[in-house]
């Protein structure tokens, strides 16, 4: 069980966490997880390949925090599309703070609320725990002056070879389709595998879900959260730092219905998992 802080080619910390036979590695730039491998598996996509690593781009793979809002903002109360998509938390250096008793790092970042509901500021730090479970919590503080709401998402990337055949329980059935606006759809089983491209927003989902990758299994609990994230975008993407989309991305936050905090006030959210080879 340890702690080992490293200096990334692009110039910022990064810290790797490893218990028995699992490491995380976690990034000061956008305060995520970069890699999650359980002996020789990966169990997050990393993207290697095509990944841009230049301290200025979002980091395309692991885990990226999506704050103050998730996607361009068009689920927040006035519906509008804002200019950064998911925030400018992933593309920020956040302060960090090894906890080596808890196997543990934290960071801290700080944003302005979306444009149109401000002015405030928000505060979030994230905790990256690992041990048999590696625990993930996040705490967004309103530390401005005006009441506002917010997103999080830790948008994960799980690692799949064949993302046809990911199956996920917990999601129940009603969902917003993004590939058709946006608009409210219910299928009558979310647990079978659904055939890519996907990008739903499941407005029901449980605290309790297990994904299942093939050669993995994920066993995940959240508190605090609304709505998760079903997300593949087919082969025939046209996003220029991803080659084959060989993951399913199942995220997790506070999503739909946002938060909203007043000045002083704060949201916890937990997210915990375990993965079973």
């Amino acid at each position: 069980m340890s702690v080992i802080s490293e200096v990334h080619s692009a110039g910022h910390p990064v810290f790797k966490l490893s218990h028995g036979d699992q490491e995380v590695v976690v990034s000061s730039f956008g305060g995520q997880i970069n890699a999650w491998t359980k002996g020789d598996l990966a169990i997050v996509f990393e993207n290697r390949d095509r990944v841009i690593v230049d301290g200025k781009t979002a980091y395309r793979g692991g885990a990226p925090v999506c704050f103050p809002l998730f996607g361009k903002g068009t689920l927040l109360p006035l519906g509008t599309t804002q200019p950064v998509a998911h925030g400018r938390a992933r593309v920020s250096i956040w302060d960090a703070e090894i906890l080596e008793a808890e196997n543990a790092v934290r960071l801290t970042n700080r944003q302005p609320s979306a444009e149109g509901y401000g002015p405030t500021e928000f505060e979030c730090e994230m905790l990256y725990t690992l041990g048999e479970t590696f625990r993930v919590r996040a705490t967004i503080r309103n530390v401005g002056e005006s009441e506002s709401p917010f997103q999080f998402a830790l948008h994960t990337y799980w690692a799949a070879e064949d993302p046809s055949s990911v199956t996920v329980t917990g999601l129940a059935n009603r969902y917003l389709d993004n590939l058709l606006g946006l608009t409210e759809q219910q299928e009558d089983d979310s647990s079978v595998a659904h055939p890519i491209p996907f990008d739903r927003i499941y407005l029901d989902a449980a605290d309790q879900q297990v994904l299942n990758l093939g050669d993995v299994e994920i066993d995940i609990a959240t508190k605090g959260c609304a709505g998760s994230v079903l997300w593949n975008p087919g082969v025939d993407h046209t996003i220029k730092d991803l080659g084959s989309p060989v993951f399913v991305c199942l995220e997790h936050g506070l999503i739909t219905p946002c938060g909203s905090l007043a000045p002083g006030e704060e949201h916890v959210i937990e997210i915990s998992f375990i993965a079973s080879v």
